[in-house]
C-alpha cells in the first residue's frame, strides 16, 4: 500500500510531536508541514504547571468512559465565540499535564535520547543527593527544555501554531479537514478556522486522560468523601499528603514514586495495594518499615469509610486514596470510525502506528514498555517515509493479519500495546520498513538495534533497588518496623 502526501498536520509538541516533525522536514518531499500544540510551549506532558488546581472533574465519567468527550464546534469558520467552561476547562479538558515537583526522568539518557539529539548530562542536586555524579536521572524541566531545542535547534518551532486545540479532524474525500481552536487570552475569546491536509500525525501521547478501575463502591465513596479520591495525575507535591493517611493503589513506576515521596510526610505506614509490582523492578520499592502491602482493593463503604481488600482484611477509613494505575487512550478530535479504543488499547493500527483503515492517519509515542523515547524515532521515520511515498506498507489484510496475530500473542488489551518483550523486533522492524532516506535528502538514518539500551536498563534497576534498599535499612534504624496491621 502506498502513500503519497504534500501538506501534513502534526497535533502535539511533546517528546512525539519534536521527532516527528523533524523526521518530516528531514525527508524534504512535503510542501507543508504544521504543528499544533494546545499548550503555549513545547514539551508535551514534561510541562510543569502547579498553578493549575488538580481534580477529577467527574469520577463517574472517566468509569463510564465519556470524560474528555467531543465539544460543540461553530459551522462557519474563521469565527469567533466566547471563552466558557466546557470548552476551556482544562479539569474538563483534561489538559494539565501529571508533573509533580520533584519528577525525573526513569530511564538512563541513552535509552530515552533521539540518535542525533543526547539528552544534557545536566544532574539535579536531588539527583545527585540520591545516586551521585554519575545518576542517570533528569530533572523534568531538563527533559522539556531538551524537547524545546529539538523543535529550536533547526528552526522548526516556526511550524508550531501556540495555544492551539484540534477540535475535529474529519476525512473528506482524499484531504483531512482540522477544525482549530486557538484561545485569544487578553480577548477571552475563541478563535476558530480550518486547514487542510494530506495527512494527520497524532503525536498526543498517552498521559492525559486518567484510568481509574471500577471497584465497588467507589464512586458513592467519592461523593460521601470528596477530595479522598485521586489519581496520580494530581500529584504535586508532598504538602498535600502531610499528615494523612493515605491507600495508594498501583505496583510502576508511577506508584513508587509517588510512594517514596508521599512516605516521607504522611501518617504511617502508607498502605500500598496492588497485586504485583512491575516485574522488571520487583517487590523493592514496597518493601519498606513504613509501608504496608495490601491486595487490591474489593470494595469501599460510603456509608462507614470502610475500605476492604481482597484477602478479606480491611481499614476503617483512609484521608487520601490515590490510583497511580496509568492512563486511557483519548483522542476526542477523531471520528469513532477512524479509531476505536476498545479494552484500553487503540484497534485497528498496524505496528501500532499506521491506521489499517487509512495509513494518512498514524500515531507516535503509543506503545509501552519501548524504550521511550526512543522508539518514537523509529516510528516517526517510518512515518515520514510512508507519507513521502519512499516506503510501502503491506497490504491491508496483511497488515489485519498482523493485528489477529498479535492479539493472540499478546491479548486484546494493555498487553497489544506494550513491546516490552519483543523490544529488538519492533525496532528492526520499523527500520525495515523505513529502509534507507533517499539520495541527495537529508532524510534521519536509524542504526541498529543496540543491546546496551537494555543493558542500561537493567543497570537503573539495580541503582533503584539498591537505594530503595538503604531508605529501608535507614529507617530500619532509626526506628522498630511497624506490625503489619496497625493501621
Amino acid at each position: 500500500m502506498r502513500v503519497k502526501a504534500r501538506r501534513v498536520a502534526v497535533i502535539g509538541a511533546g517528546p512525539a510531536g519534536a521527532i516527528a516533525t523533524d523526521a518530516l522536514v528531514k525527508e524534504q518531499a512535503f510542501d507543508t508541514v504544521r504543528v499544533f500544540e494546545r499548550k503555549s510551549v513545547a514539551g508535551g506532558t514534561w510541562v510543569y504547571s502547579p498553578e493549575l488546581s488538580p481534580s477529577i472533574p467527574s469520577l463517574c465519567a472517566l468509569l463510564e468512559q465519556k470524560a474528555d468527550q467531543p465539544v460543540t464546534i461553530p459551522t462557519d469558520f474563521p469565527c469567533d465565540t466566547n471563552k466558557t467552561e466546557s470548552i476551556n476547562s482544562y479539569q474538563i479538558r483534561y489538559s494539565d499535564t501529571g508533573i509533580h515537583e520533584n519528577l525525573h526522568s526513569n530511564l538512563p539518557p541513552q535509552t530515552m535520547s533521539f540518535t542525533q539529539e543526547p539528552i544534557p548530562n545536566i544532574i539535579s542536586e536531588r539527583a545527585l543527593a540520591q545516586y551521585g555524579p554519575n545518576a542517570p536521572f533528569r530533572h523534568r524541566e531538563v527533559i522539556r527544555e531538551w524537547v524545546e531545542e529539538i523543535f529550536n535547534h533547526a528552526g522548526h518551532q516556526d511550524l508550531v501554531e501556540f495555544n492551539t486545540t484540534v477540535e475535529h479532524a474529519e476525512k473528506r474525500g482524499d484531504e483531512w479537514v482540522l477544525t482549530l481552536r486557538k484561545l485569544i487570552p487578553e480577548k477571552k475569546r475563541n478563535h476558530w478556522w480550518q486547514e487542510v491536509f494530506d495527512a494527520v500525525v497524532v503525536a498526543t501521547g498517552h498521559f492525559s486522560l486518567p484510568y481509574v478501575p471500577d471497584i465497588p463502591g467507589l464512586v458513592e465513596y467519592d461523593q460521601r468523601f470528596p477530595g479522598t479520591v485521586r489519581h496520580s495525575k494530581h500529584f504535586r507535591s508532598t504538602n498535600e499528603f502531610k499528615g494523612m493517611k493515605v491507600v495508594l493503589v498501583g505496583g510502576s513506576v508511577s506508584a513508587f514514586d509517588a510512594l517514596h515521596e508521599i512516605r516521607t510526610v504522611s501518617k504511617r505506614p502508607v498502605i500500598a495495594s496492588l497485586r504485583e509490582p512491575l516485574p522488571a523492578f520487583g517487590w523493592g520499592a514496597f518493601t519498606h518499615p513504613h509501608v504496608v502491602i495490601k491486595p487490591p482493593i474489593a470494595r469501599f463503604h460510603a456509608d462507614s469509610g470502610q475500605i476492604d481488600f481482597s484477602d478479606g482484611t480491611s481499614i476503617d477509613h483512609a484521608d487520601v486514596v490515590l490510583f497511580a494505575t496509568g492512563y486511557d487512550f483519548s483522542f476526542p478530535f477523531l471520528d469513532k470510525s477512524k479509531v476505536e479504543i476498545r479494552n484500553r488499547r487503540i484497534r485497528g493500527l498496524y505496528h501500532h502506528v499506521f491506521s489499517i483503515s487509512d495509513p494518512t492517519l498514524s500515531f507516535i509515542g503509543m506503545v509501552a514498555g519501548g524504550l521511550t523515547f526512543r522508539v518514537f524515532e523509529w516510528q516517526a521515520v517510518a512515518v515520514a517515509r510512508v507519507l513521502a511515498g519512499r516506503a510501502t506498507l503491506p497490504p491491508q489484510e496483511d497488515m489485519e493479519r498482523w493485528e489477529a496475530e498479535r492479539i493472540a500473542k499478546r491479548g486484546d488489551g494493555v498487553g497489544f500495546f506494550s513491546i516490552a518483550q519483543d523490544l529488538e523486533d519492533s525496532f528492526e522492524e520499523l527500520g525495515m520498513l523505513a529502509g534507507e532516506p533517499a539520495a541527495g535528502t537529508t532524510g534521519r538514518v536509524l542504526p541498529k538495534y543496540e543491546q546496551s539500551w537494555i543493558e542500561a536498563f537493567q543497570e537503573i534497576v539495580t541503582l533503584r533497588n539498591r537505594w530503595w534498599a538503604q531508605e529501608r535499612l535507614k529507617s530500619e534504624a532509626c526506628s522498630n518496623p511497624l506490625v503489619e496491621g496497625k493501621l
